[in-house]
């Protein structure tokens, strides 16, 4: 079949491999979903191209951060619309072109963001201009001019990013068609569904907001990739199976490890009883298995423990379904088992999503420290936060693997239980993740956030939407600021409070009623102030990354991902929905400053703090420029734990 789907006017759309894969599936399985992907193909690449030219302007990649110009749209030598006015101008003069973005708005923290279409012009002849038609153009140009960043990483990169617009295309293409005839705002369609929070978690299409792989689900056929990724909503039977003791490690919050296991799992332990003879049921621990890696990856790589009967399958199944995360998936309401965190081998977002020894092992660690402190801590009394608790954690650990080989066997067989939400919000809330905030429907245009402030501004009589946004947010991010700054200064640990490891709980008027903060993995601890205030880290895992003696690192965890992605999306989100949006973005920015400040003139009261840290941090916080995460030098660089960072402009700077 002829790989061109349809013509531009500079140029026809030629399918990457991956694009042909999704579409043959689509033709030969379902005709209408594969037309739409068809049309909306050019948009998915598009809004890829963007967050990998965003990247390279904020980071200042091959020093463009420094060289781009801001120009005005009428300057071009041909036209090209844009929201601003402005349209970003890039000169690579190696490859002898000049890129062409136009620009959509002016964010905090340096952020420009840009919309497609994207342009090439040769230097020689800036009358030309061609299209860009895919990223990958833009990759190109960019190993071009700094070819130290060719090798293994950029290749992988550029796979990552073709898979990303593949799965990008076939999310879209979904909605699309599922959405057709659905006008009411998003918010509407998260409050009426059956489960609220499932659906928020569903409803997040694009992924992240800035990562060019934001859709990436490699190591997927088209037929897996639509049965077990969160936005196209179907069921997914867990596997489990039982495993000799000597071949486990296990960790939980109370009880032992199996009693855990079957007092949240209705039946599970009379299947236990059914494939384990009633003398080995001391001998044996279970493990939840994501299906695809049952299937993929348990024959292949665990044969001879299964042929010694060391591994047994169990006669359980029950139906779960995929969250934003890949691998954390959960019940539908009114099921409110626990939420469970899987292994698996596919790559998502930069990196394998196999589960870490320290993660499954650590989960129930940190949440006893972390309900430890926020029940006892003066600090935390009354404060609308908390953490959901991680019950209960087992990998795979064979005594004889050695080296990688171990940690790979390790980390690919293993879950992590996580308290159901529901058991933690009030009645009649309605429990959203934070990334659906930023969602909108296509056909409706008004992101979940501002019918949630719309619905606070009628609550309470407010005069204007921009007023009403300001008392929203202060409720909103106090509650963020309660938990997260004092856990990081007093403690010495940095909650990754990001907006998808978040829960809000909202009331029926739009404003807050609870924020949960949710999965340990990503945070990280200074742990020699975690030890100075009280509480040991002997008993973590002997891998664990979260602990480290690099205090900034432990700052940027906190501020990145609380700040900048949590708070920073959502005021951006905000600020587009209102008459002046650089206006309404910085007054929304002065509530944060406030806020923040109040907090930490609090713990300047609290004597078991210790001052020169808490100046020192207070100093950080408000100061002129701040670190930001650079996600796609990352990538090229293949750091994908060790952080690079670029110096932008805070908008918490004190004057």
């Amino acid at each position: 079949m002829e790989n061109i789907l349809q013509q531009t006017n500079e140029q026809p759309i030629k399918l990457t491999a991956e694009e042909q894969s999704d579409y043959d599936y689509l033709s030969a399985s379902h005709p209408q979903w594969a037309e739409q992907f068809k049309a909306i193909l050019l948009t998915a690449r598009d809004l890829v191209t963007k967050r990998l030219v965003v990247s390279i302007y904020r980071e200042n990649m091959v020093n463009q951060g420094r060289q781009a110009q801001i120009i005005n749209n009428t300057d071009l030598p041909f036209e090209l619309s844009s929201n601003t006015g402005k349209v970003m101008k890039m000169d690579w003069p190696t490859s002898r072109l000049t890129l062409y973005a136009p620009i959509s708005g002016f964010h905090a923290f340096d952020r420009i963001d840009m919309d497609g279409p994207f342009y090439f012009t040769e230097m020689d002849k800036p009358e030309t201009h061609q299209r860009i038609m895919h990223p990958e153009e833009v990759l190109e140009v960019i190993l071009t001019e700094a070819p130290k960043f060719k090798g293994a990483s950029s290749d992988q990169f550029s796979d990552d990013m073709m898979n990303s617009v593949a799965n990008m295309a076939l999310a879209l293409s979904y909605q699309h068609i599922t959405l057709k005839d659905d006008t009411r705002a998003m918010f509407d369609i998260i409050a009426h569904a059956s489960d609220s929070y499932l659906c928020s978690e569903q409803s997040v299409i694009e992924g992240h907001p800035l990562h060019p792989g934001a859709k990436l689900r490699k190591g997927l056929t088209p037929q897996e990739n639509i049965q077990y990724s969160s936005e196209f909503q179907q069921p997914i039977a867990l596997k489990w199976i039982a495993v000799h003791n000597d071949l486990v490690r296990t960790q939980t919050l109370e009880h032992t490890y199996n009693e855990t296991l079957f007092k949240n799992f209705e039946g599970l332990e009379s299947a236990f009883n059914q494939a384990i003879p009633s003398d080995e049921h001391n001998h044996y621990s279970i493990i939840v298995l994501h299906p695809w890696q049952y299937d993929e990856i348990l024959e292949r790589d665990y044969a001879q423990e299964l042929d010694a009967g060391q591994i047994k399958t169990i006669p359980y199944e029950t139906s779960y379904y995929a969250g934003l995360s890949f691998r954390t998936l959960m019940p539908k309401w009114p099921e409110t088992t626990p939420h469970v965190k899987l292994s698996t081998n596919v790559h998502i977002t930069g990196e394998i999503r196999t589960l870490s020894e320290q993660t499954t092992f650590n989960g129930p660690l940190v949440t006893h420290i972390v309900n430890q402190i926020l029940t006892e801590d003066p600090l935390f009394k009354d404060i609308q936060a908390s953490g959901i608790s991680e019950l209960a954690g087992i990998h795979f650990y064979h005594k004889q693997d050695q080296g990688d080989y171990q940690t790979e066997r390790s980390e690919q067989l293993g879950s992590l239980l996580r308290e159901n939400v529901y058991h933690l919000t009030a009645p009649d809330t309605i429990n959203i993740i934070p990334s659906s905030l930023v969602v909108s429907n296509p056909n409706a245009e008004i992101a979940v956030i501002n019918s949630l402030i719309e619905r606070y501004q009628s609550a309470k009589q407010t005069e204007s939407f921009e007023a009403a946004s300001e008392a929203w947010l202060a409720e909103y991010a106090q509650a963020l600021v309660d938990i997260v700054i004092p856990l990081m200064v007093k403690y010495g640990i940095a909650l990754e409070a990001h907006l998808q490891n978040a829960v809000a709980s909202f009331n029926e008027d739009g404003s807050l009623n609870h924020m949960f903060i949710r999965d340990y993995e990503g945070l990280r601890i200074d742990e020699q102030q975690l030890n100075d205030s009280g509480f040991s880290s002997e008993h973590f895992h002997e891998k664990s990354r979260i602990l480290t003696s690099k205090s900034t690192s432990v700052f940027n965890k906190a501020f990145y991902s609380t700040i900048q992605n949590h708070l920073g999306e959502l005021i951006l989100t905000i600020a587009q929905h209102t008459q002046e949006s650089v206006i309404s973005e910085n007054k929304l920015w002065d509530v944060v400053k406030q806020i923040t400040q109040k907090k930490f003139n609090q713990m300047q009261a609290d004597h078991t703090i210790d001052n020169e840290r808490l100046a020192d941090i207070k100093h950080t916080f408000f100061d002129e420029t701040i670190d930001y995460k650079c996600v796609t030098t990352m990538r090229l660089e293949d750091e994908a734990h060790d952080y690079t960072y670029v110096k932008v402009k805070n908008p918490l700077a004190t004057e």
